[in-house]
């Protein structure tokens, strides 16, 4: 994807926390990238193909609940880094009003922090 290409119309800050995706082959750990209101950015092991749906649940936070989100895949980034730097881009499908709200807060309150450094190592795939 190019940077020419850029349809983003929400505000998208970096992040780095476990997101739980179902696809067709299954349940998957992945570690997420960047999150908007409109979707998120996700190292996975196993890319579903593009216009895939899936579910996805994460947590902003610790103290937070689970948010859970249908969503659809919408791109993929691959790296010369291999699986550990291959990622997705999820465009969100439905989820409920306070997920929603949750994550345009959470979007808006962490907007300009500093960026996590390098993509973070996958977590082992769910049993």
């Amino acid at each position: 994807m190019s940077l020419g290409s850029e349809k983003r119309r929400t505000l998208r800050i970096p992040v780095a926390f476990r997101v739980k995706v179902d696809t067709i082959r299954g349940r998957f750990n992945g570690v997420g990238r960047d999150l908007s209101e409109g979707g998120m950015g996700i190292y996975l092991p196993k890319l579903p193909p593009v216009g895939s749906a899936v579910e996805v649940e994460f947590s902003l936070s610790e103290n937070q609940p689970a948010i859970s989100a249908s969503a659809e895949v919408s791109y993929h980034q691959r790296s010369s880094g291999g699986v550990s730097s291959d990622w997705m881009g999820v465009r969100f499908v439905r989820m409920d009003a306070a997920a929603h709200e949750a994550i345009r807060r959470f979007v808006s309150t962490h907007y300009g922090a500093p960026a996590p450094v390098g993509p973070p190592p996958l977590p082992r795939r769910s049993e």
